[in-house]
This record gives C-alpha cells, sequence and structure tokens, in this order.
C-alpha cells in the first residue's frame, strides 16, 4: 500500500524577533511526523499560512519559495529512494536521511575528488601527468555548473537522477559552448564516477544509464607532401617559430606524439654498428616501445 506523504511549512510565530519568524517544515508520512528548520526567516507579515509559502512577488518572496520547493524536491527524493529500498517508511527515516543522519552520506564531488587524488599519485606510473591534468579539469567545469546553476558546491550522490546529467550537458554545449565530443568525454567521465559510486555501495542503482549523447568529431584533414615542403622550406624570421617548426617536422617524420617528444633525451639516440642513427624508448601514453631510424 502507498504512503500518505506530505511536506508543508509553516513559521513558528512564538520565535518572532525585529518582526521576523523562522520558517518550519514538517514531513507527514502515514500518521508518524518529523519537524525541522528551514534554515530561513521572512518578516511575518509575508507569510500565508493558508498557501504554506511567503505571499505577494518581491524579490525575498520569490526566492524564499524556489527554496522551499527545492527543500519539498529534495526531501521528495529521499521519501522514493526509502520506498524503493525499505519496506517500512517513517517521516524520521526520511528527516534522517535528508539531513543526513539515517547513514553515511556521500556526494558528487566527494568521489571525483578521490578519484583525483589516486591519478595525482600515479602520475609516472600508470597515469600520464596530462591525464590527470585533464580530470581537474574535469572536476572544475563541473564545480562552475553546481555554482552557476545550483548555488552549490557539492550534492549527494543519492539525489543525483537523470536530469541532472541532461541539464549538465545542456548547459556545456550553451553556457560553456564546449563542443559536442568534449561534453560527450566529461558526461562518460560521470558515468564512470556512478559505476564506482555503485561498486562502494555508496549507491544502489545507476542514476545516468538511460542517458545517451553521441560526440561530433571533426574529419581531419592530413598534410601532402607538398604542404610538407612548404612547411620546411618556408621562411621565419624568430628562432622560436624555427624552434617549433623544426619539432613539428621532427613528429612528421619520426611518427612520435607531442608527449613523446617532450620526454626525449640524449640517452634515447641509438647508433648502431652499421651508422645507423635510432631512436629507442617507450611511448609516453601507451608505454610500448618506439623505434625510430633517421639515417645512416
Amino acid at each position: 500500500m502507498r504512503s500518505i506523504f506530505k511536506v508543508l511549512f509553516y513559521t513558528k510565530n512564538q520565535s518572532i524577533k525585529n518582526g521576523r519568524v523562522p520558517v518550519m517544515g514538517r514531513i507527514t508520512i502515514n500518521g508518524t511526523t518529523a519537524s525541522f528548520s528551514c534554515k530561513c526567516d521572512i518578516p511575518l507579515s509575508l507569510w500565508d499560512a493558508k498557501g504554506n509559502c511567503a505571499k505577494g512577488k518581491s524579490e525575498e518572496a520569490r526566492c524564499l519559495n524556489r527554496e522551499l520547493e527545492n527543500i519539498k524536491v529534495r526531501i521528495g527524493k529521499h521519501y522514493q529512494y526509502i520506498c524503493d529500498h525499505d519496506t517500512f517508511v517513517t517521516a524520521k527515516k526520511v528527516y534522517d536521511r535528508y539531513t543526513g543522519l539515517g547513514e553515511e552520506i556521500h556526494s558528487l564531488m566527494e568521489i571525483f575528488n578521490i578519484k583525483i587524488q589516486d591519478y595525482r599519485n600515479q602520475i609516472g606510473k600508470t597515469k600520464a601527468k596530462g591525464t590527470y591534468e585533464g580530470l581537474v579539469c574535469e572536476s572544475r567545469c563541473l564545480q562552475c555548473y553546481l555554482k552557476d546553476k545550483m548555488g552549490t558546491d557539492d550534492v549527494p550522490l543519492m539525489s543525483l537522477d537523470i536530469d541532472f546529467i541532461k541539464n549538465y550537458y545542456n548547459w556545456m554545449l550553451s553556457v560553456r559552448g564546449l563542443a559536442k565530443s568534449t561534453a560527450f568525454e566529461r558526461i562518460n567521465t560521470l558515468k564512470w564516477l556512478m559505476y564506482l559510486a555503485m561498486d562502494e555501495g555508496w549507491i544502489h542503482k545507476h542514476p545516468f544509464k538511460k542517458f545517451e549523447c553521441k560526440p561530433e568529431y571533426r574529419k581531419r584533414p592530413f598534410l601532402s607532401e607538398d604542404d610538407l615542403q612548404r612547411v620546411i622550406h618556408v621562411k621565419l624570421n624568430y628562432k622560436r617559430q624555427q624552434a617549433i617548426r623544426d619539432m613539428f617536422v621532427f613528429m612528421c617524420f619520426s611518427g612520435l606524439a607531442h608527449a613523446d617528444l617532450k620526454a626525449l633525451s640524449y640517452k634515447n639516440v641509438y647508433t648502431d654498428s652499421d651508422g645507423g642513427v635510432w631512436l629507442i624508448g617507450n611511448r609516453v601514453k601507451t608505454k610500448p616501445p618506439m623505434s625510430s631510424n633517421f639515417c645512416r
């Protein structure tokens, strides 16, 4: 049988101070109740006791009503979670979960920061520094979204749903102006984090599993032999430009990535018995051995 669930708001008039009263909330489920403070106050003259909200269209009234609606939505999510995972639902159980007293509450940025620290510890071992820096960049983007759209620094994992990731994806494309391929990769990072949270037992259901988006990769052009020759012979006035051009041409002929080029030193240069010059070493990212022959 479905529970009778209500969330109501009222003012604590006996605690009036300077004409303002604290706003309280009450959860009611099948005759059980739990009261709590909404941690905000309002002029008594602005409170609509029948409507359980602030009256009028002033900025203060709109802000309070928006906050009360957010509280109601969050409590509703906790109520639904308990209904899905518990056979007996009470107001106190919902209240405890809403305040974080019912069980250990883990957050989105908490698991993000755990993985960032893990990547940082693995730099030079199993992770490249660039991979770590990329994860940090994704974390900052998510923090900007939480601040910009939700007015918070973090959110509980249990409050996440498919609407969260939809709104985040659209925000990245519109407000941040990211390419679809970049937004796609950041969405996949969040999905990966949710699987990790499930492995830890912090959530019981993947909140983003049904959300799908597609990357939009641009077709990459390539240099012809004539194009490369023009790059080689172009006249450059500054040594810095010449050095950058030489490094680019070197990568074209050697097949090395930029990270591999940065990691090169004289110890990677080997001359064989026939006088051939080789580059010997390992790729920075994937670690397979590299071997390039340049001249004899």
